[in-house]
C-alpha cells in the first residue's frame, strides 16, 4: 500500500505531492457529503415541524375568528354577509389540514359532524328497548283487565318467551347489541310478570311473604339473566338482581342481627362465586360484584358485632356463641375469596381478620361463660392466638435469633405442613398482636390504678397510718400480666427477653400490693427494691439498646416509691437516701467501664439531687426546725460547690448539681426564719467561687446566678423601693414644704447587698485571671453595690430625711466621677454609668419637697457636672456632663429665684441669667471645644422660651424676647465664627426681636394687621435674599415665598371679608400698589415667585374692584357670555365627535 514517506511500493514511484493532495481531498469530499446528508435530514425534519406548527396555529386563528364573529353578532343587528371561503382553508399552510374545530362556512354557520354508525345504531338499540318497555309496562298497567287471567298469563309468557328467545339467534348473526337490548327487555318482563301475578294472586301467590315473593322473582331473573352469560349487559343484571334474595328472605323470616349476618354473608358468598367465574376481573360483572360482596361483607360483619353487644348486654352465651359464629362465618368466606384470588395482601388482611374474629367470638363467649376474671381471660385467648400464630408462621425468616430458636423450630417441624406462606402469615401474627394489646392494656389500666391507690392509702401526708394497706383487684391480674408477657415473647422473639421478663415484674410489683393486701410502705420497699435491681442490670448493660427499659423501669418504679413514701417523713428519707446511694454507687461502679457516659452520668446526677431531699426530710424525721433544716441545706450547697471545685471524674454532673442546689437558694430559705436575702447572697458567692474553675465558667453559671440575683431582687424588695423607688413620690409634692417619713431600712438587706459585692468582686477576679488591671476591675464590678450600701444603711439606721436621698445622691455622683474621669476605659462603662445614674436620680427627686435641699442637690450636680464637663476622658461624658450642669444651673436659678421671693418677672428674669450663663459657656466652648457647644446652646435657648413662658405679662414677655435678641446678637458676632452660624444666629436674633415687637404691639393693644405682618415679611425676604446668595440654584418660591405669603395673605383675607360699612379703601390701595411694586421687581429680576404672587395680588384687587361695581353692568351682558361660552363649548364637543368618527372609519378600513 503506498505511503506518504515511501510511495508505492507495487510500480517504484516516490511520494508524489498531487496523489497526496487527491488523497485528502477524497477523504474532504466524504465528510462534506456526509455533512450534506445530516443537513437534508435536518432541513426535513424543520419542514415537518413548521407544517405542524403552521396548522397548530391556523387552528387556534379559526377559533379567535369565530369567537369575535359571534360577538359581533350579539353586539349588532343581523346583516348580510358576503359568501366567503372557510377561513381555515385560506390561511391553512400548504400541505397542511386543519383539525380540531368545525368548520365554519359562509354565513358565520358551523358545519357539524356526522354521526357515526355506531353511535346511530346505540341511539336506536336504546329508543327501541325503551318503546318495548313502555309497551309492556302499558300492557301491564291498563290492558290488563280486558282479558282472564289465563288470557294475561299466556299472553305475557309469550311475550316474555319470544323476546327471550331472540338473543341467542342474534349472537350467533353477530347482533350483540340486539342481544343486550332484547335480553334486558326480556328481564325486566320477567318483573313486570312477577308484579302482575302477585297483583291477580297468580296460582295463590298472596299466600307468601311479600319478601319471599320478591326475593323468589329477583331470583328467577337473575337466573334468567344468567342464561346469557356472554353478554356484558345481561352478566351484569344477573349480578345485580341477585343481591337482595338474601336480604328479602332475612326479611321474610323476621331474622335477628345473627340472621341478618348470615344472609349478608350468604349474598357475599354469592358475589364470591361470581367472582370465581369471571376469574376475578375488575371490568362490568366482576367490577359489581367486587363492590357488592364488599359491601355486603361489612354489613355483616357489622351486623355480627351488633349481635355480640346485644347478646352481651342480655348476658347470653349461646346468643354470643351464635353471633361470633356469624362473625367468622363472614371472615372465613372473605379469607377463602382472597386465597381464590391468590391475592397476597388480601390474603394477609383477611387471614388477621379472621384471627380477630375468632379471638372476639372466644372471648365474648368465655366472658359471658365464666365471668369475675375477664383480663384473665383475655390474657389467656391472648396467649392461644400467639401460639396459632407462632405456629403458622414461615420458618423461613432472617435475621438474629434468639436463643433456642432451633430447638423450637426442631419440635414443631412436624406441623410445617400448616405453616402459611409469607407475608400471608403476617396476618394472623399481626391480629394476634393486637389481641395481645388489648388484655396488655387492662393489665396497665390495672396497674396504674393500683399504683395511684398505694400512693392514696399512704395519705394524710407524712402522717399516714403504718397498718393501712394497699387495695385494689386481686391475684389474677399478676397472673394475666405474666401470660400476656408470654405471648409478646412468642410474637416478638426479636424482643430480648430479659427486657420483657423486667418490664413484667415492674407491672407484677405494682400490682403485688394490692394482690398481697401489703402495707404502703411495703409497696414503696418493694418497688426500690426493685428498681435498684433493675439499675445494676442497666450497670451491667454491655450495648446502648439494652438500656432504655431498665433505665424506664428504675426510673417509673423510684418515681413511685418516693410518692408512696411520703406518707412519713422518715420512710421518704429513706427512700430518697436509697436513691442517692444507688445513684453514686452505680456512677462509682461504671466509672471506668462502658456505662460511665449513660448509667453513671445519670446516676450521680439523681443520686445527688437526692441528697437534698434526704437531709431535709431525715432532719424533718428528727423534729429538727425549718430554720435547722434549712441552714443544712446551705451546708449541703457549699459541701457540692467544693465537691465540684475538687472533683476529677463527674465533674460537669457535679457542677451542674451544685448550681442547681445554689440557685434554689431563695426558694427553700423561705421556709426558714432566716433572712432570704442572705441565703440568695451567699448563693450568690458560691456560684462566684466556681468560677474558678473552668467548668464553672459556663452559661449554666450565669443562668444560676441570674435566678439568685432575681431572688435577691425579690428579697431585698421593699428595702430597695423604700431607697430607689419610693423618693420618685416626692415629685407629686414639690417645695411643699411637707418633710417625708425616713425610709425603713433592715441592716440584713445591707449584708446581703455586700456579700453580692464580695461575689461580684471574686467573680470578676475569677473570670478575668490575672492581669494588671485586675484590682481595678473587681471595684468596678463591685462599685455599684457598694454605692447602693450607703443610702440602705443610712436608712438601715432610721437617718432623718433629706440623708436617705443625698447620700443616694451623693454615692451615685461619686461613681459618676469616678468612671468618667479615669484616666483609661473602665470594664463595662456603659452598665457602670447606667447603675450610678439610676442611683443618683432617686436623690434628685427625693431632694424636691423643700426649697433648700432641692438647691443643694442641683448644685451638686452642677458642680459634678462641671468637673465631668472640664476633666472627662470622652467627648460623649463631657457633653452629658455640660449638659446636666447647665440644666442644674438652670433649676439652681429657678429655685433661688423662688427662695428669694423675687417681685414679679423675677423668676423670669432669673431664668434669663441662667440662660445668658449658659449662652456664655457656649461662647467659649464654640471656640476651643465646638463639637460640645451645640449641647449647650440647645440648653441656653430652652431656657429662654422658658424665660418668655414665665413672663406673665406681654410687655415683660417683650422685654425678655428683646434681651434675648442682644444675647443672640453678640453671639453672632463672635469672633471666628464661620459664616452660616453667624446667618443663623442674626436670623434667630432678628426673630426674637421680631417676637418681642409683637408682643409689645399686644401689650399695647395694637390692632393693625400690617404692623405684624411687614415686619415678618422683611424679615423672612431677608432671610431669603441672604440664603439664595449662596445658593443662587435655590427656586425663589422656595426663597422668597414665605415672605410674600406673610406680606399678601392676612391682607388680602382682610380685603376679603370686608364689608360697605368699611371698605378698606387705603389698604385696597397699598395692597395694590405693593403688589405692582413686587411684579415690577420680580419681572426685572426675572423671578418666578414676585411675577406670579404680584401678578395674583394686582388680579385679585381688580377682581374685587369690578364686585364692588358689578350692578353697574347692564343685564345682557351675563347672558350674552353665557351663551357664547355655551356655543363654544358645543362648537368643541361637536369637533371632537367628528374626529372620533373619522379615527373609526380609518380603523374600519384597515387590512
Amino acid at each position: 500500500m503506498a505511503s506518504v514517506a515511501d510511495g508505492c511500493p507495487a510500480c517504484g514511484r516516490g511520494p508524489d505531492a498531487d496523489a497526496i493532495e487527491v488523497i485528502r481531498l477524497n477523504v474532504e469530499l466524504t465528510e462534506l457529503h456526509e455533512r450534506l446528508r445530516a443537513a437534508r435530514t435536518e432541513v426535513a425534519t424543520l419542514e415537518a415541524w413548521i407544517g405542524d406548527v403552521a396548522g397548530r396555529r391556523n387552528t387556534a386563528a379559526a377559533r379567535v375568528r369565530v369567537a369575535v364573529r359571534a360577538a359581533g353578532r350579539r353586539a349588532a343587528a343581523p346583516a348580510a354577509v358576503p359568501d366567503a371561503a372557510p377561513a381555515t382553508a385560506r390561511d391553512a399552510a400548504p400541505g397542511t389540514t386543519p383539525a380540531g374545530p368545525p368548520v365554519v362556512l359562509a354565513g358565520g354557520v358551523v358545519e357539524e359532524r356526522p354521526l357515526t354508525a355506531l353511535t346511530a345504531q346505540n341511539v336506536l338499540f336504546a329508543l327501541g328497548g325503551l318503546l318495548l318497555v313502555v309497551a309492556a309496562a302499558v300492557f301491564t298497567a291498563v290492558a290488563w283487565a280486558q282479558v282472564g287471567v289465563a288470557g294475561r298469563a299466556a299472553i305475557l309468557a309469550a311475550a316474555t318467551g319470544a323476546v327471550l328467545a331472540v338473543p341467542p339467534f342474534a349472537v350467533r348473526r353477530g347482533l350483540t347489541g340486539a342481544a343486550e337490548t332484547l335480553a334486558t327487555v326480556g328481564l325486566l318482563m320477567i318483573l313486570l310478570d312477577g308484579y302482575a301475578a302477585w297483583t291477580v294472586d297468580f296460582l295463590g301467590v298472596r299466600g307468601l311473604a311479600s319478601t319471599a315473593y320478591a326475593a323468589v322473582v329477583c331470583a328467577v331473573a337473575s337466573a334468567a339473566a344468567f342464561g346469557y352469560v356472554r353478554l356484558p349487559g345481561p352478566r351484569i343484571a344477573a349480578v345485580v338482581l341477585a343481591q337482595p334474595v338474601f336480604p328479602l328472605l332475612a326479611v321474610a323470616a323476621d331474622a335477628t342481627a345473627t340472621g341478618w349476618s348470615l344472609a349478608l354473608t350468604g349474598t357475599a358468598a354469592s358475589n364470591v362465586a361470581v367472582l370465581r367465574r369471571v376469574r376475578f376481573a375488575t371490568a362490568g360483572a366482576g367490577l359489581v360484584a367486587y363492590v357488592c360482596g364488599v359491601a355486603a361483607a361489612v354489613s355483616s360483619g357489622a351486623a355480627a358485632v351488633s349481635a355480640l353487644a346485644i347478646a352481651g348486654g342480655a348476658g347470653s352465651a349461646t346468643g354470643a356463641a351464635a353471633a361470633g359464629g356469624a362473625l367468622v362465618l363472614v371472615t372465613a368466606v372473605a379469607t377463602g375469596a382472597a386465597g381464590l384470588a391468590r391475592h397476597r395482601t388480601a390474603q394477609t388482611v383477611t387471614a388477621g381478620l379472621l384471627t380477630v374474629a375468632i379471638c372476639v367470638a372466644v372471648g365474648e363467649w368465655a366472658l359471658l361463660l365464666i365471668p369475675g376474671t375477664p383480663i384473665l381471660l383475655l390474657a389467656v385467648i391472648a396467649l392461644a392466638a400467639a401460639v396459632a400464630a407462632a405456629l403458622l408462621r414461615s420458618p423461613g425468616r432472617t435475621g438474629p435469633q434468639p436463643p433456642g430458636a432451633a430447638g423450637r423450630r426442631a419440635w414443631t417441624a412436624a406441623l410445617a405442613r400448616v405453616r402459611l406462606p409469607e407475608p400471608v402469615a403476617q396476618g394472623p401474627w399481626a391480629a394476634a398482636l393486637l389481641v395481645a394489646t388489648v388484655p396488655a392494656i387492662g393489665v396497665l389500666v390495672a396497674a396504674a390504678r393500683v399504683a395511684v391507690s398505694s400512693v392514696e392509702t399512704a395519705r394524710p401526708l407524712l402522717a399516714a397510718p403504718w397498718a393501712a394497706t394497699v387495695a385494689g383487684p386481686g391475684g389474677d391480674l399478676p397472673v394475666a400480666a405474666v401470660t400476656v408477657a408470654l405471648a409478646y415473647a412468642l410474637l416478638l422473639p426479636a424482643v430480648p427477653r430479659a427486657d420483657l421478663a423486667l418490664g413484667t415484674l415492674a407491672v407484677v410489683t405494682l400490682l403485688a400490693p394490692a394482690a398481697l393486701r401489703l402495707p404502703w410502705w411495703g409497696a414503696a420497699v418493694l418497688g426500690m427494691t426493685v428498681a435498684v435491681v433493675a439499675l445494676a442490670l442497666a450497670a451491667q448493660a454491655r450495648e446502648v439498646r439494652a438500656l432504655d427499659v431498665r433505665l424506664a423501669v428504675a426510673a417509673v418504679l423510684a418515681g413511685h416509691a418516693v410518692l408512696v413514701a411520703f406518707g412519713s417523713a422518715g420512710t421518704v428519707a429513706a427512700m430518697f437516701a436509697t436513691v442517692a446511694l444507688a445513684g453514686v454507687g452505680a456512677a462509682v461502679l461504671v466509672r471506668s467501664g462502658p456505662r460511665r457516659a449513660d448509667v453513671g452520668v445519670g446516676g450521680l446526677t439523681t443520686g445527688l439531687l437526692a441528697t437534698g431531699p434526704a437531709v431535709w426530710f431525715g432532719l424533718l424525721a428528727g423534729d429538727a426546725s425549718a430554720t435547722v433544716r434549712v441552714r443544712a441545706l446551705l451546708l449541703l450547697a457549699v459541701a457540692l460547690c467544693v465537691l465540684a471545685r475538687r472533683a476529677s471524674g463527674y465533674a460537669a454532673q457535679v457542677t451542674a448539681v451544685a448550681l442547681l442546689v445554689t440557685a434554689g437558694a431563695p426558694v427553700w430559705a423561705m421556709a426558714g426564719g432566716d433572712a432570704v436575702s442572705l441565703y440568695a447572697a451567699a448563693g450568690l458567692l458560691l456560684v462566684a467561687s466556681l468560677t474558678s474553675v473552668p467548668r464553672g465558667r459556663e452559661p449554666r453559671s450565669a443562668a444560676a446566678a441570674a435566678v439568685l440575683v432575681v431572688g435577691l431582687v425579690v428579697a431585698t424588695g421593699p428595702d430597695l423601693l423604700a431607697v430607689l423607688a419610693e423618693p420618685y413620690r416626692a415629685l407629686e409634692s414639690v417645695w411643699s414644704g411637707v418633710v417625708p417619713e425616713p425610709p425603713a431600712g433592715s441592716w440584713t438587706t445591707v449584708a446581703a447587698v455586700l456579700i453580692s459585692a464580695v461575689a461580684a468582686a471574686a467573680a470578676t477576679r475569677f473570670l478575668t485571671g490575672a492581669r494588671p488591671a485586675l484590682p481595678a476591675v473587681a471595684a468596678g464590678a463591685a462599685a455599684p453595690l457598694l454605692a447602693l450600701a450607703v443610702p440602705l444603711a443610712a436608712a438601715a439606721a432610721g437617718a432623718a430625711w433629706p440623708t436617705v436621698p443625698l447620700s443616694s445622691l451623693i454615692a451615685g455622683l461619686a461613681g459618676l466621677t469616678a468612671v468618667t474621669l479615669r484616666p483609661r476605659p473602665a470594664p463595662w462603662q456603659g452598665p457602670l454609668l447606667v447603675a450610678f445614674g439610676l442611683l443618683a436620680l432617686p436623690g434628685l427627686a427625693g431632694s424636691t419637697p423643700a426649697r433648700g435641699a432641692t438647691l443643694a442637690a442641683f448644685a451638686l450636680v452642677v458642680v459634678v457636672g462641671a468637673v465631668i464637663g472640664v476633666a472627662a476622658r470622652d467627648e460623649p461624658a463631657r457633653i452629658a456632663g455640660w449638659t446636666a450642669g447647665t440644666l442644674s444651673v438652670v433649676v439652681v436659678a429657678g429655685t433661688a429665684a423662688d427662695l428669694a421671693a423675687l417681685a414679679a418677672g423675677g423668676t423670669a428674669l432669673a431664668l434669663l441669667a441662667a440662660a445668658a450663663v449658659a449662652a456664655v459657656l457656649e461662647w467659649f466652648l464654640a471656640a476651643r471645644r465646638p463639637r460640645e457647644a451645640p449641647a449647650v446652646a440647645a440648653v441656653a435657648h430652652a431656657t429662654a422660651v422658658l424665660a418668655l413662658l414665665h413672663a406673665g405679662t406681654p410687655g415683660r414677655a417683650a422685654l425678655i424676647a428683646t434681651l434675648w435678641s442682644a444675647v443672640l446678637a453678640v453671639r453672632a458676632v463672635r469672633p471666628g465664627e464661620h459664616r452660616a452660624g453667624r446667618t443663623r444666629y442674626a436670623i434667630a436674633a432678628a426673630g426674637s426681636a421680631l417676637v418681642g415687637w409683637w408682643l409689645f404691639l399686644s401689650s399695647r393693644q395694637i390692632g393693625m394687621v400690617e404692623l405684624y405682618t411687614v415686619p415678618a415679611a422683611l424679615l423672612a425676604l431677608a432671610g431669603g435674599w441672604q440664603v439664595r446668595r449662596s445658593r443662587a440654584e435655590l427656586p425663589s418660591w422656595t426663597a422668597y415665598g414665605p415672605a410674600l405669603a406673610a406680606g399678601f395673605l392676612p391682607s388680602l383675607a382682610i380685603i376679603a371679608n370686608s364689608d360697605p360699612s368699611d371698605p378698606q379703601y387705603a389698604r385696597r390701595l397699598l395692597l395694590g400698589a405693593g403688589g405692582l411694586v413686587v411684579l415690577l421687581v420680580g419681572v426685572r429680576a426675572r423671578l418666578q415667585a414676585p411675577v406670579l404672587a404680584g401678578g395674583m395680588v394686582v388680579v385679585l384687587i381688580a377682581l374685587h374692584e369690578l364686585v364692588q361695581f358689578w350692578d353697574l353692568v347692564p343685564r345682557w351682558v351675563p347672558l350674552a357670555v353665557s351663551g357664547l361660552l355655551l356655543v363654544g363649548i358645543a362648537t368643541t364637543m361637536e369637533q371632537r365627535r367628528r374626529d372620533v368618527l373619522r379615527l373609526r372609519d380609518a380603523v374600519r378600513r384597515m387590512t
